[in-house]
């Protein structure tokens, strides 16, 4: 496939994510109590880090597992740790620490380039890149007869000569040619200013970044100020640096192969969910630092203003405990219609068997304790803390064959009650014990990812949202149902 110039971004509105709205919105009102906080600085440290090292890891540069990525986050990038941890000799632990740091000083500069209001540009581009390859002095090349070589790399210059990978199948992948990268680079920062201030930040982003590595300006590097360019478009929402994990490698690769056939979608969800992981990280911090700054607080700003205060938020958060009513309803009314529709069945291959359907509203006191124990195990899996203190209420569908099992779905504050809400969905078996006790056994978690939504979402978006992982959840949890029988 021939090179295609830059085009513009068509219709957005079905790319978007209403969800991510939400939730920068909801953020975007809560950071000002974090910004000069400890907890806050070390959060975004962090995140430096890892964005630091895992844009290279992407880029195959280094390899190693995921614990010795989460070691250097958590302690600082150090030569002598990279040696001891993967195994590397001193000199390639050298080198790599070298590169890491570069990249480093990469995502460090995007944060002082929004801070000081810099105009986005082919020179800044340019700087970044002289910065990111600054320990990079040579870059494989191919020959006319296809041998490879190392080349010298130009850093902070364009390529002059074109450099077109083969893909696996052995098709040759078109990048702008050398003698059109400079017009399409300023068409690429032409278009990017007009879109900027109305386009939604993660589409723009994934625009953005695939719209550069069509271009594939620089002989090396273009796929790390990609994802550079594309933090930048984060972080000037008020949002954070967009990491690509290891873990993401391939639904990443297909999602930019999705990119180059004029479909962004896949590319623009990856980027939404990684936002909302970060959001949902940084509302969890924001929560333990509240709680250890509240007594200050209260000496601060008075009980008189701390009250006013709390009433205001009080009526915001309550909505979403009516969003969590109206869902606990639909809830058990997709339950009740299994059962309807399973019960039959179930009788007509015995006369004991069946199926019954169960709910816990948010005041039903006297059975509103039933699945603590399963939820917070639950959530612990999913790494959120689960507050069941302010909400709570739950909808089951038992299956009663020759053993029983039970189908889960409870509605609970994700973090510390800040307007923030999750469903969770599991499954578990019982048995009866010599003692003639019901024991719980086989609690496993019926869902690729907790359901999450806040008040600021608008209450039609979320149904749209839950329906969707309803039935995915479901479907896992019968799948799990049929396990057992076999």
């Amino acid at each position: 496939m021939q090179y295609e110039k830059i085009k513009k971004i068509g219709n957005t509105s079905e790319s978007s994510s209403s969800e991510l709205k939400a939730l920068a919105k909801l953020w975007n009102g809560k950071k000002e109590q974090l910004k000069n906080s400890d907890e806050y600085s070390q959060f975004l440290k962090k995140m430096q880090r890892e964005w630091a090292i895992e844009t290279g890891i992407i880029e195959r540069l280094y390899t190693w597992d995921r614990g010795i990525t989460e070691s250097l986050i958590e302690h600082g990038i150090d030569a002598a740790q990279i040696s001891y941890k993967s195994g590397l000799s001193e000199e390639k632990s050298g080198n790599i620490s070298n590169l890491i740091a570069d990249q480093q000083q990469t995502i460090d500069g995007l944060f002082d380039f929004v801070k000081n209001e810099q105009p986005f540009s082919e020179h800044f581009i340019r700087s970044m890149h002289e910065k990111l390859v600054a320990h990079q002095d040579m870059v494989e090349a191919s020959t006319p007869e296809g041998s490879i070589i190392k080349v010298k790399l130009l850093k902070g210059k364009y390529k002059k000569h074109p450099n077109n990978p083969k893909k696996n199948n052995g098709e040759m992948h078109f990048y702008c040619p050398p003698e059109f990268v400079t017009d399409e680079m300023e068409t690429l920062i032409s278009l990017y200013k007009k879109y900027e201030r109305k386009t939604p930040p993660e589409v723009l982003s994934a625009w953005l970044h695939h719209r550069f590595t069509q271009i594939h300006p620089f002989q090396d590097g273009n796929g790390r100020i990609a994802r550079a360019i594309a933090s930048l478009v984060f972080l000037k929402a008020g949002l954070f640096p967009l990491v690509i994990r290891e873990s993401d490698r391939e639904i990443y690769l297909n999602a930019l192969e999705e990119a180059d056939n004029n479909n962004i979608n896949d590319l623009v969800q990856l980027f939404a969910k990684r936002q909302k992981d970060c959001i949902l990280s940084a509302l969890n911090i924001q929560q333990e630092v509240e709680k250890s700054n509240f007594a200050d607080q209260i000496f601060a700003n008075g009980i008189k203003l701390l009250k006013a205060k709390h009433d205001t938020q009080k009526e915001e958060v309550e909505k979403v405990y009516r969003f969590a009513d109206v869902l606990q309803k639909n809830l058990f009314e997709k339950l009740k219609a299994y059962q309807e529709k399973f019960d039959p069945s179930l009788k007509s291959t015995n006369r004991k068997d069946g199926a019954i359907a169960g709910e816990a509203k948010n005041n039903d006191s006297d059975r509103n304790y039933y699945f603590r124990n399963e939820i917070i195990k639950i959530a612990n899996k999913h790494d959120y803390y689960a507050d069941t203190k302010r909400y709570k209420s739950w909808s089951r569908l038992i299956l009663n064959t020759e053993s029983i099992f039970e189908i889960v779905f409870s509605i609970h504050g994700f973090g510390h009650s800040n307007g923030v809400m999750a469903i969770s969905s599991f499954t578990f078996e019982k048995n009866m014990s010599e003692d003639s006790v019901l024991n719980v056994v086989n609690i496993k978690s019926a869902q690729q990812e907790v359901f999450v939504f806040n008040y600021l979402e608008k209450e039609t978006e979320i149904n749209k949202r839950f329906n969707d992982w309803f039935q995915e959840s479901f479907v896992i949890a019968l799948a799990e149902w049929q396990q057992t029988i076999a």
